[in-house]
């Protein structure tokens, strides 16, 4: 297990990675704006940084990019700006980058939802392709963002693996231990972040309701990966979760 932590793309870039540096294996790169876009970064210097640091990274583009929009032509900027950050990634060393589920608004059914995401994703795997980059797909906080929805679009597109969002695969009654026994083959990287089933809210460990322990025996029983913290809240809260979370893994 690596256990990484993410920038604050709103925030001076080489301060965050300093931090992550001193209490992680690796950070999950938000390349959003306003402060770490692809084209407001210095990446040779970013790399750099990186090396100097051994800092491992995953990449994240924004997850507010519309890849399910009914306007196609709106779909296709998004897969462009997309695109221009999987070539940012790969100056990073980045080997795999999440793109975020999206859904088009409610007068528009699920099948169509699937199919809108399911046709920008074989376009953004093609475009990840040319920078090396392996694609990931993180299922989003909604009532459709459920296992049935989330293993049709793994199954129309092979080469595409999951990001497994502990926080989001626990709302609306979902079950994350489901979503990892039956899609552990899938996974390639997680989030972890606390909440109370009904909205997303990125607390500390034990903060909600999620039954970490039952997680994370689940999670040992299939993977040794890279495991974000992806917790909104003060530095301190961060690392006694970072805590948490290894004592956890070392008693379950």
């Amino acid at each position: 297990m690596k256990l990484g932590y993410p920038n604050n793309p709103r925030k001076d870039v080489m301060k965050e990675i300093k931090w992550i540096a001193q209490h992680f294996d690796f950070i999950d790169f938000f390349m959003e704006p306003d402060r770490a876009y692809y084209n407001k970064i210095d990446l040779k210097e970013i790399r750099k940084r990186l090396h100097e640091y051994n800092l491992e990274i995953v990449g994240h583009t924004a997850y507010y990019l519309p890849f399910a929009s009914p306007i196609e032509e709106i779909r296709l900027v998004a897969i462009e700006e997309a695109s221009k950050c999987f070539k940012a990634f790969e100056k990073l060393g980045a080997e795999y980058v999440t793109v975020h589920a999206n859904w088009p608004p409610s007068i528009f059914d699920a099948k169509e939802g699937l199919q809108m995401q399911i046709e920008s994703l074989a376009l953004l795997i093609e475009e990840a392709e040319k920078y090396n980059i392996k694609l990931m797909y993180e299922s989003g906080v909604g009532e459709l963002d459920n296992y049935t929805n989330v293993v049709k679009i793994l199954q129309a597109l092979p080469k595409l693996h999951f990001h497994l969002d502990i926080g989001h695969v626990s709302l609306y009654g979902r079950d994350a231990c489901k979503f990892i026994r039956k899609l552990h083959a899938k996974i390639k990287h997680i989030h972890i972040h606390d909440n109370f089933g009904k909205e997303d809210l990125h607390l500390p460990i034990g903060v909600g309701k999620i039954k970490w322990r039952d997680v994370i025996k689940e999670l040992k029983r299939y993977y040794d990966g890279t495991i974000t913290l992806e917790i909104f809240a003060d530095k301190d809260y961060v690392l006694l979760s970072k805590r948490k979370l290894e004592e956890m893994w070392r008693e379950v």
